[in-house]
């Protein structure tokens, strides 16, 4: 019985390498072992990895339904997992087929989390605060999200330069946030904690756009904070 020297696992009869450890010399691009997932490409790799999600999270509809039927006599507790899970299968394969299109991914994204959270406020019976609150969130978020990548298609050489108009766009999400909670709770605007968090991403921003174009004209960083 030959045992394999780096993992003691038994390689079997007729057999000179362990299928852990050295992967398969197999042409076909099929996976021969659990060491050909080693070889696969990044896109192969990602391919796999969204069947899996795909995989789980039907799994999970399939067993929440028939146990709610089986004990519940019907749908009921997992009419709202369902929902949740039916949302994270239209995100994700909404990731996977538009990842080369991010203007198409944001407004697919949007338009699936306005459906969920709709349907959401459907099963609560709380009307009010889809229109109010989650609508213009949800579509402030995706207008962010889209001028954060057409401000940084101007950019021949992203950086910390992206970094800051991601900042930027969260301090104004983050002002919005309070906007809208506060016209929703008591129909009047007070900024406080959103002003606060806002001013601090923004002099963050200015700074990683500072760094980014001393480094940009060649300059070093550490002669630029003297170590």
């Amino acid at each position: 019985m030959a045992i394999c020297k780096n993992c003691g696992v038994d390689l079997g009869e007729g057999n000179e390498r362990c299928p852990l450890c050295e992967p398969s010399d197999d042409a076909t691009g099929r996976m021969a072992s659990p060491a050909d997932l080693f070889r696969l490409s990044r896109n192969q790799n990602a391919k796999h990895l969204y069947e899996i999600i795909m995989l789980l999270l039907v799994s999970g509809i399939i067993i929440t339904t028939v146990i709610d039927a089986a004990f519940g006599k019907g749908m009921g507790w997992s009419l709202l997992t369902t929902t949740c899970m039916s949302y994270l299968i239209a995100l994700v394969s909404g990731f996977w087929f538009l990842r080369k299109k991010p203007y198409y991914m944001i407004s697919a994204t949007a338009v699936f989390t306005l459906l969920f959270l709709r349907f959401i406020d459907l099963l609560t019976g709380e009307t009010e605060w889809f229109l109010t609150l989650a609508c213009p969130l949800v579509i402030s978020g995706a207008v962010l999200s889209a001028a954060v990548i057409y401000f940084s298609s101007f950019s021949r050489y992203r950086g910390l330069n992206l970094l800051a108009t991601i900042l930027v766009a969260v301090a104004l999400f983050v002002l919005m946030t309070e906007y809208l909670t506060d016209r929703f709770r008591s129909s009047e605007f007070t900024p406080s904690w959103s002003l606060v968090a806002a001013v601090s991403l923004v002099i963050i921003a200015m700074i990683f756009i500072f760094i980014h174009y001393r480094l940009k004209r060649g300059h070093s960083l550490g002669r630029m904070f003297h170590i």
